[in-house]
């Protein structure tokens, strides 16, 4: 997969290599994060797709996505941007590119769970086309929280 710029920031694939930086990331941002090796697996997945958006002044890893394709269904599994670098456009840039990659290899809906208290995830989402269609009580076992489920069919897709 060739590089993407945009802006201060590229996106590309996820290599072994940005598991370190990708691993810290994802350890200050969720309560229950995934080990390396959890990485390491779905790495390694053949159904999956991982990407990080690196910013262009020191090629650090500010954040990253993983999903899973099955026939035309994309389930998000993972997003996250290093916590001082939020709210700066990474997530919207690097969802809007994944989405746009993932439809060229034939994904036509996209799937994924937040936790009903992540607002400005929530927002996000919605801002890319999602819309809330399901709950599942209880989904985040280490904290009792529940998930929305949202989708986004591309064809409801706003103009990315």
């Amino acid at each position: 997969m060739p590089k993407y710029s945009s802006g201060e920031a590229e996106i590309g694939q996820m290599r072994e290599e940005d598991l370190d930086e990708v691993v810290e990331i994802e350890k200050r941002s969720f309560v229950a994060p995934w080990s390396k090796r959890l990485f390491l697996e779905t790495l390694s997945f053949p159904l999956s797709f991982n990407l990080v958006i690196r910013k262009k002044v020191d090629k650090k890893v500010a954040g990253y996505a993983n999903f899973y394709l099955i026939g035309d269904d994309v389930q998000i599994l993972n997003i996250a941007v290093a916590p001082e670098l939020r709210r700066e456009g990474y997530a919207t840039r690097l969802l809007g590119r994944a989405i746009a990659l993932l439809v060229e290899r034939g994904g036509k809906e996209f799937f994924l769970e937040v936790r009903e208290g992540n607002s400005k995830a929530i927002e996000l989402y919605g801002k890319l086309g999602f819309v809330k269609v399901g709950r599942r009580k209880k989904y985040y076992t280490e904290t009792n929280e529940d998930a929305l489920v949202m989708h986004l069919k591309v064809d409801d897709a706003p103009d990315r």
